[in-house]
C-alpha cells in the first residue's frame, strides 16, 4: 500500500462509521496530536480494552502489529500530514 495514495478523509470516516458513533471526530484528532487518547479507549468494549491493554504491555507483540505494512502506511500518512487533514 503506497501512503501517498491514502485518502485521509475517508480514512476518518471509515473510522468513525465502524465505531458505530462512539467516536467523534474531535476525540480522532486529540489522540492524534498526542492530546488525549482517553475517549478512543473508553469507546471500546471492556473486552477490547482487556485486549489492547494486553497488546501495549507485550513488547514483542506491540512490535509485530506496528511493523504490519498496514500500521506502518497509517503511521506514515498521520506523520506526513500532522494528522490535520482529518
Amino acid at each position: 500500500m503506497n501512503n501517498e495514495n491514502i485518502d485521509k478523509q475517508k480514512l476518518m470516516e471509515a473510522l468513525l462509521s465502524s465505531s458505530g458513533g462512539k467516536i467523534d471526530k474531535n476525540s480522532v484528532n486529540g489522540a492524534v496530536n498526542g492530546k488525549n487518547i482517553a475517549p478512543l479507549v473508553n469507546s471500546l468494549s471492556s473486552e477490547d480494552r482487556e485486549k489492547l491493554n494486553a497488546a501495549m504491555s507485550d513488547k514483542k507483540s506491540l512490535e509485530k502489529a506496528l511493523k504490519s505494512p498496514q500500521a506502518q502506511a497509517l503511521l506514515k500518512s498521520i506523520l506526513k500530514g500532522g494528522g490535520k487533514n482529518g
